[in-house]
This record gives structure tokens, C-alpha cells and sequence, in this order.
């Protein structure tokens, strides 16, 4: 395995983490304090999964919200750690 694979992996990893974490729907805060990581990187990787929409922002609520697409990523990732 390479190291690009590897630093794929923990990107996925961390998407996995933030995508499950706000299904329900999850500030920034909640999110970041969960997780253990800066505000800094939490804003980056929540712009990633939004661009990607995996994730949207739910403005009225001010919470993150895990997509249709986003679900699929975990369940694909679900399967295949099966």
C-alpha cells in the first residue's frame, strides 16, 4: 500500500466520521468537539463534502446534515469492511 493510499484511506476515514455524525443533523461545534479536531480542518473537510454533496448546511437550523449521496458513501464503505 502507498503512502497516497494510505493518506486516501484516513481522508475517508475522517468523511466516514463527520458524514455519520451529522445524519441527525450536527453544528460545527458539535462536529469538531466530537471528532477531536481543529476549527480549522473542520471547515475545510465540511467545504470537501459539501462540494462533493455529501453533506449540505441546513442555514434556518444551523446544523450540517448528511445527504442521499453521503449515505451512499457510507453504506458503500460499510460494505466494504464486510
Amino acid at each position: 500500500m502507498t503512502a497516497q493510499t494510505d493518506k486516501n484511506d484516513d481522508r475517508d476515514d475522517i468523511y466516514a466520521s463527520i458524514l455519520s455524525f451529522a445524519k441527525e443533523g450536527a453544528s460545527k461545534k458539535d462536529i469538531a468537539d466530537a471528532l477531536s479536531i481543529s476549527y480549522q480542518q473542520l471547515r475545510r473537510l465540511t467545504a470537501e463534502l459539501v462540494d462533493r454533496d455529501m453533506l449540505r448546511l441546513d442555514v434556518k437550523k444551523r446544523v450540517f446534515v448528511t445527504t442521499y449521496k453521503g449515505h451512499v458513501f457510507l453504506q458503500s464503505r460499510k460494505a466494504r469492511d464486510v
